[in-house]
């Protein structure tokens, strides 16, 4: 097989990662092909270094950048090995990867083998790591692992050289996060593939935050670039198997989202409405259940909305829309305009989590604390009119009381104190309702207590006035004030509740 190592400006990393290739204990099977790619530094020195006639070779070009595509296509037009995999130049492979990827396609005959990856010097883990067990050799279809998709990298598989030329795909060129074009729908293109369990591929996280996903989406040009992406992929659909292509299109919805939500406060107001329009042509390819499936909450999926409503005033206005909460029908929304009720439900934000604890007597008041975060939106404190904690009596009657909320060093986390003197507080039981207020309505919801903890139990939490015992615990799902008289005021009131007025004399 042969290794490309496309190295742009890697210097200091390409000795490194050529002796992780020629130390494989594969390597008598092995070619390295260094592409340099117009480096402006020493690269081509260190790759001079390494260079054996046909064992290690070097070949240079242009600089054909942004991104590695094009040192990878010229690469792979030169190889002429029954396999082929691609190893950036400020990476490395584990000793036995090559060993482990060629035996597992030597002995199924497939055309595809993709390794786990590790991230140093830090670690990291992907949703689809837990697919990766170490000594786990295994046939698979990307319907048994649908993550995996998400994993366009290029580094961590081998391709049986043939059928990938035949295949046509192509590594995008002048752009970054050009290997998405290819091994994105390699994996749903072949039928099966070989999944290796063991670590092959080492990802290096530069600490000067050289590399392409550092500058994620603090780089303009990076918008653009996978606005490309993603048009290339969708004009792939046709191509894949019509029971795959629901995982193509979670991924160009998960891959995306988070360009086209920042794209109204990041890219230049004067070529907004063409990225607008682009990527509306893709995003109306998706069904709604990709898009469901590819986002985790209403904020990630507000500018698919305005793109399917076509309706480009409210996604230039994304940051202030999203700000704002509605209610409609006792749930809360993002204040995204929407006539389509189906539509509308893309909106909806996520679970609200309203805890309640730590009762306190301070100056003849019970102080409690609340903590108060709704999923999929953003700051609480202005995205409503205002909220009110409803006290709820066992006996019909309730105490309201407005929150001011204050924010946390969680920006998604707010708090508030309620203060409630002894004497409004009735013997029995409360439960707390609190009652979101909008320009739509209002919503409620149930207020709880904390979960416990390995270190902190499930226990009722007491305290103590001077004629009140107060008790705050669990009942059901949701937290219930006890208050109970001191026995000596429980003893009076019985005494003078049965004397003719005694209950308005104490």
């Amino acid at each position: 097989m042969t290794v490309v190592v496309p190295a742009y400006n890697v210097e200091r990393y390409l000795g490194a990662c050529l002796d992780s290739v020629l130390g494989q204990t594969a390597w008598p099977r092995c070619r390295v092909m260094v592409v340099d790619d117009g480096s402006t530094d020493g690269t081509s020195a260190v790759a001079r270094r390494y260079e054996d006639g046909d064992r290690v070779r070097v070949v240079h070009q242009p600089n054909g950048g942004p991104g590695a595509g094009a040192a990878r296509n010229h690469g792979l037009d030169l190889v002429d090995t029954e396999y082929v995999i691609f190893l950036d130049g400020d990476d490395e492979l584990t000793p036995h990867a090559i060993e482990l990827l060629a035996r597992s396609l030597d002995d199924s005959g497939l055309d595809l083998a993709v390794g786990a990856t590790e991230q140093f010097p830090e670690e990291r883990t992907w949703p689809w790591s837990t697919y990766f067990a170490p000594g786990r050799v295994e046939r698979v279809r990307i319907e048994q692992l649908p993550q995996l998709v998400h994993d366009a990298r290029t580094c961590n598989k081998l391709y049986r050289t043939a059928p990938l030329v035949a295949s046509g795909l192509r590594f995008a060129e002048g752009i970054h996060h050009q290997d998405t074009v290819v091994n994105v729908p390699a994996m749903l293109r072949n039928p099966e593939f070989m999944l290796i369990g063991d670590v092959v591929h080492r990802y290096r996280k530069r600490a000067e935050g050289g590399s392409v996903m550092d500058s994620h989406f603090t780089r303009i040009e990076n918008f653009w670039d996978h606005l490309q992406v993603i048009e290339t992929l969708a004009a792939m659909s046709p191509d894949i198997a019509e029971s795959r292509r629901p995982l193509l299109a979670t991924f160009i919805a998960r891959s995306f989202q988070g360009f086209a939500w920042r794209a109204p406060q990041s890219l230049p107001q004067d070529r907004l409405r063409e990225f607008f329009d682009r990527t509306s042509a893709v995003v109306r390819t998706l069904p709604v259940e990709a898009i469901e499936a590819g986002t985790r909450n209403a904020l990630e999926r507000a500018a698919y909305v305005a793109m399917l409503a076509n309706d480009f005033a409210s996604f230039a206005s994304l940051d202030e829309l999203t700000g704002r909460l509605e209610a409609h029908d006792g749930d809360l929304y993002l204040a995204v305009p929407c006539a389509d009720r189906d539509l509308r439900e893309l909106l909806r934000a996520g679970s609200t989590r309203a805890w309640i604890d730590q009762p306190t007597v301070v100056d003849q008041s019970l102080r409690l604390r609340t903590r108060l975060r709704i999923r999929g939106t953003k700051r609480l404190d202005t995205a409503l009119e205002r909220v009110v904690l409803h006290l709820l009596h066992s006996d019909g009657s309730k105490l309201r009381q407005r929150l001011v909320l204050t924010p946390t060093e969680d920006p998604a986390v707010f708090t508030a104190e309620v203060a409630l003197p002894l004497s409004s507080l009735r013997p029995g039981s409360y439960r707390f309702r609190l009652w979101f207020h909008t320009p739509t309505g209002h919503a409620e919801r149930w207020m709880r207590r904390p979960p416990p903890t390995d270190e902190v139990a499930d226990q009722a939490e007491s305290v103590r006035g001077r004629w009140r015992r107060i008790t705050l615990e669990t009942s059901g799902d949701v937290a219930e004030l006890q208050v109970s008289d001191h026995p000596l005021l429980a003893a009076r009131r019985r005494l003078l509740d049965g004397r003719p007025g005694g209950q308005s004399r104490l």
